[in-house]
């Protein structure tokens, strides 16, 4: 007997450990803090597209992994796939995956993607297997939000990097030539970075983490309100700070799809406490959004400003033929694709005086059909879709379960970048992000279904 209980006690101190890298994890997942495993240079391709790279966040997603792999090997215990119709389709995306190397441009490159694609896959088991409430997540989104939108809050207000480069920091000066800014009235004007990659990317996990506490705040213990919220308007200034027009997106489509539940159930509490979050980010952001209404007017092309304005109108421009082209190249490899994250390399070899740089087009369902053909392509729409169609055809059962709602709104999020950009499927970060977000609604959606069906 004491056998027994020696060998479970160490059970739970793995799953603790594995929870703790777990919130180290999400708290990494913007940092572009990376090592490069080996460097592959495909001029003038930027060389994260081909480099294999090894990610702050990529080391503790392992450790989470391995921590909860030992806690079954020490107490075996019958794991769940997942909702059936969500879970066939991940697997089967991650099936066209991983065979996609075998018909790619760039086969080591897709097999370096492959097995970021195995490792996700496994954070979507630990996640429905181990998850069963967003507070084991909320500290963790808190501190992501908080530290990334702090650090771009400061590099806005000096209008370069704050010398943190040995946290990933990128150097940074609007002057320069690939930095990214917004234009007006002849003033190149900084967009924040953070310290991700990109003012996107950046954008793109405030907003996703923002949607989450917005959520989860709604009906928590009013003794978080005050942190949360005080959290939650920083976050809030930092995304507006990025000029990210598919992140602003995502937080709009986000916070109304929970707001459009909690009026329709009547939870009048909970709209109150949401509207008392949207009021303490427009207090923080709004002297922030008066003293820089020129940059914004440019970013919803007031004015013509996508005509007028020389950066904004190559954009624009820009984006239509990456789409073009992904289109092009998509019929001619319907059936194989051109190779799981091999598609800026298949867009060089194609097409190699193409007059933009090398990369994916923005819309990430588009570029999966490029890199794993059309089965692919399907199993990657199933995945965005299925998870509103189960809830469509369990909408009387669910009724209202405040976790499920608050992880449905990220997914939104999540869905409506996608629409506009590419690195919920590419780059490590929206990958993340992603997979989080399928793992985490996986797991409330079998645990509101239970609940449900016990009650």
């Amino acid at each position: 007997m004491n056998h027994l209980t020696d060998w479970s006690r160490l059970s739970k101190w793995l799953i603790v450990l594995a929870r703790l890298a777990l919130g180290i994890t999400i708290v990494l997942t913007p940092f572009r803090y990376r090592f490069t495993v080996q460097p592959r240079p495909f001029e003038p391709i930027y060389g994260d597209y081909t480099d294999f790279l090894l990610f702050a966040s990529d080391i503790f997603l392992v450790l989470t992994l391995v921590f909860w792999l030992f806690s079954l090997l020490v107490e075996p215990r019958r794991l769940t796939p997942g909702p059936l119709l969500f879970s066939l389709s991940l697997a089967g995306l991650t099936a066209t995956g991983l065979l996609s190397v075998f018909f790619s441009v760039d086969p080591s490159l897709s097999g370096y993607h492959a097995m970021r694609l195995v490792l996700l896959a496994g954070l979507y088991l630990y996640l429905v297997n181990q998850i069963k409430t967003l507070n084991a997540v909320v500290l963790p989104v808190a501190l992501q939000i908080f530290i990334q939108a702090a650090v771009g809050v400061g590099q806005i207000i000096r209008q370069r990097s704050l010398d943190m480069a040995s946290m990933g920091e990128l150097g940074l000066d609007p002057a320069w030539s690939g930095v990214s800014i917004v234009w007006a009235g002849g003033t190149r004007y900084l967009r924040a970075y953070g310290l991700t990659d990109h003012p996107n990317i950046l954008g793109g996990c405030l907003a996703f983490g923002l949607v989450l506490l917005a959520g989860w705040y709604v009906t928590a213990n009013p003794k978080w309100h005050v942190p949360i919220s005080g959290v939650w308007a920083v976050g809030a200034l930092g995304l507006f700070l990025t000029f990210s027009r598919s992140a602003w997106l995502a937080l709009a489509g986000g916070l109304l799809l929970i707001a459009g539940v909690l009026l329709k159930t009547k939870q009048t509490t909970a709209v109150r406490n949401w509207l008392n979050l949207i009021l303490a980010g427009l207090i923080v952001a709004a002297p922030f959004i008066w003293q820089h209404a020129d940059y914004l007017g440019v970013r919803l092309n007031w004015r013509d400003s996508f005509n007028r304005v020389a950066d904004e109108s190559r954009s624009v421009h820009e984006r239509q033929a990456l789409n073009s082209t992904a289109n092009h190249i998509f019929a001619d490899h319907a059936l194989t694709g051109v190779g799981l994250g091999a598609y800026p390399v298949a867009l060089r070899q194609q097409y190699p005086n193409f007059p933009f740089n090398f990369q994916p087009p923005h819309i990430a369902l588009l570029e999966a059909a490029a890199e794993t053909g059309l089965i692919g392509a399907i199993f990657y729409f199933m995945a965005l879709v299925s998870p509103w169609l189960l809830m469509g055809l369990n909408r009387r059962q669910l009724k209202f379960v405040p976790n499920l709602l608050a992880i449905s709104g990220v997914l939104a999020a999540v869905t409506i970048v996608g629409f506009f950009d590419y690195y919920p499927w590419l780059l490590a970060p929206g990958r993340l992000w992603q997979w989080l977000v399928w793992g985490l609604w996986g797991g409330l959606y079998l645990n509101a279904s239970h609940r449900q069906n016990n009650a």
